[in-house]
């Protein structure tokens, strides 16, 4: 990991200047879930806040491929050679509000992961205690929280600014703190980044590449989903498999070397895949009817040709053989509900699913 300093985001710089720029952010061409999810996407705000352009936020971002993460960890996987996050989650929001106050006073950005059931103007406002979006407040004033939100309007700069109510206090039980953050200077360049990750990728990749054929193969039959099963699993692809590839992808990109931009164009076929796996997942969401999963089912397929793809140029470009690997799709399946349960569990056992 990079040399990290506790002390660069003490420093605020002048006021109003997080945002979410199309422009200026990486790969960002119609909506802001392309390639990132609204988590990386307050990250990478931050970043470029930092100093850091849009390559440096790519290399920064990116590690060894792991799309099915190992681990027990279901939140978004926050420990980055650019920087590291610390998530805190509280039973009330009311125990969390005085960090986070403490924390924008002191010129620190905060991302919140809230709670709907009390977001005022949330979907689930009053009716389900779903940790479903995440926004970047970066400034607390006596106007009120400014955020910077990927679902608000385009032509208001993607930003809110909401009161400060008891119901905004609620809502604000689970959020991150940027710990540490590595002077982008300091960062990898494209061919010293491919040493790092290019063979250490080859394993974990056939690994979950057998996890994702025998999910498509033996557990899901693309039949119609529970709609908290259909959630967590665009929230794994949007928010876990998609950037991974996305964020390696150009981070690769212009190495000049061809082998390793070999790596780099089929990481980002591969991102562009499950893009459309993940955004179709979420469009399907309204339908939940029977024989409407069958295209996200085929999709998975297809995500996975993409992988087959990208595995043997990683292994062309590590001099080695493509391994073996064997999966029955129960870590896919222990990964999914386990993101479902963070996102929207409740608190509480998850209902029945199609999956073992």
């Amino acid at each position: 990991m990079s040399e990290l300093t506790e002390d660069a985001l003490r420093v605020p710089g002048p006021a109003g200047t997080y945002a979410f720029d199309p422009r200026t952010a990486l790969g960002w061409k119609d909506i802001g879930l392309d390639g990132l999810g609204c988590f990386l996407r307050s990250v990478e705000s931050v970043l470029l806040h930092a100093g850091y352009d849009a390559g440096q936020v790519a290399r920064g971002l990116s590690r060894p491929l792991d799309l099915v993460r190992r681990g027990e960890w279901y939140g978004p996987e926050s420990d980055y050679p650019a920087c590291r996050l610390r998530w805190v989650d509280e039973e009330q929001g009311a125990d969390a509000w005085p960090v986070i106050e403490r924390t924008l006073a002191d010129g620190r950005p905060v991302v919140l992961m809230y709670d709907g059931f009390h977001w005022p103007g949330d979907p689930y406002e009053g009716a389900h205690h779903y940790h479903h979006h995440m926004v970047l407040a970066h400034r607390l004033d006596a106007d009120g929280l400014h955020l910077l939100d990927t679902d608000a309007p385009a032509d208001e700069g993607y930003a809110r600014r909401l009161p400060v109510t008891d119901g905004l206090v609620a809502a604000c039980s689970r959020y991150a703190l940027v710990d540490h953050i590595a002077p982008p200077a300091r960062g990898r360049g494209a061919l010293e980044l491919a040493e790092d990750v290019i063979a250490a990728s080859v394993r974990p990749l056939a690994e979950d590449l057998a996890e994702l054929r025998a999910f498509h193969r033996d557990v899901w039959s693309g039949a119609r989903l529970p709609l908290l099963a259909a959630k967590g699993l665009d929230v794994m692809v949007l928010g876990d498999i998609q950037p991974q590839l996305f964020l390696l992808g150009h981070a690769l990109d212009g190495s000049g070397d061809t082998r390793v931009q070999t790596v780099a164009d089929a990481l980002l076929a591969a991102a562009r895949r499950a893009q459309k796996l993940g955004l179709l997942v979420m469009g399907l969401h309204r339908y939940q009817a029977e024989g409407v999963y069958s295209l996200a089912h085929e999709e998975v397929r297809v995500l996975t040709d993409r992988l087959e793809e990208l595995l043997a140029a990683l292994c062309a470009c590590a001099d080695t053989a493509v391994p073996h690997a064997e999966g029955d799709g129960s870590r896919l399946v222990r990964r999914l509900r386990g993101e479902t349960a963070w996102c929207f569990g409740e608190g509480r056992p998850l209902p029945e699913t199609p999956f073992a």
